[in-house]
């Protein structure tokens, strides 16, 4: 590209941006909780990502979960364990319906097993870390993971949970055992609809897409 003629007139500007039409493109960060030993894996302000992929998609559910693979996150195959705060549940529900849809076996501590249950969504129970000893008639979350039977773990929490240290405890069998962990409700919703929608992932190249906008747009991309 060094040295070709450059239409300026062509370029964007903050006054006069190109939006895509007819692609999508998605940046999802990178964090190493596996290095950061005890650390509990929930976002919050002001947290910096040890790095970021950008992938691009003809829409956002391709695009997300090309990005979400890109960053080493892997699609469940036997089972996803569930732990939502209280306040989370009316709108969760929806995606609870979707992830069974897709035919996904859901687990669940006791409470939120019974109310997923209660709405047609079966999820089998399992006790919380902590009752370990104590509740013989759960299978332990920690056998579980360690088993593959869950590979993805779904966690929820906000500060009005009642089980802050099970919670932390999950959330870092996941880290430790390699496990996916969803923290963000706005992120499983788009999981759950991604899986759904995306359709067969392809792996074009973004010249791929600015060619096909310059074409639509009647200008000559340079690559």
């Amino acid at each position: 590209m060094v040295g070709e003629p450059l239409d300026e007139a062509s370029l964007p500007s903050l006054e006069n941006p190109i939006i895509p039409v007819d692609y999508v493109g998605i940046k999802a960060p990178m964090f190493s909780w596996p290095r950061l030993r005890d650390a509990d894996p929930v976002l919050r302000c002001e947290m910096a990502s040890t790095g970021e992929v950008a992938c691009f998609g003809p829409n956002i559910y391709s695009a997300f979960l090309k990005a979400m693979l890109s960053t080493g996150f892997k699609l469940p195959q036997k089972g996803i364990l569930i732990g939502i705060q209280h306040s989370f549940r009316p709108n969760f529900l929806a995606t609870a319906h979707q992830l069974k849809e897709e035919g996904f076996k859901l687990f669940a501590t006791e409470a939120t097993s019974a109310w997923l249950c209660a709405n047609d969504v079966p999820a089998t129970p399992v006790a919380w870390p902590s009752e370990k000893g104590e509740n013989t008639s759960l299978p332990g979350i920690k056998r579980l993971i360690s088993e593959g039977l869950i590979d993805l773990v779904v966690n929820l929490p906000n500060n009005n949970s009642r089980q802050l240290k099970d919670n932390f405890v999950i959330r870092r069998m996941a880290i430790d055992h390699g496990v996916p962990l969803i923290t963000n409700y706005q992120v499983v919703k788009l999981f759950a609809e991604a899986i759904h929608y995306a359709g067969e992932l392809d792996s074009t190249s973004l010249f791929h897409y600015r060619q096909k906008e310059g074409k639509d747009r009647g200008v000559r991309t340079q690559i």
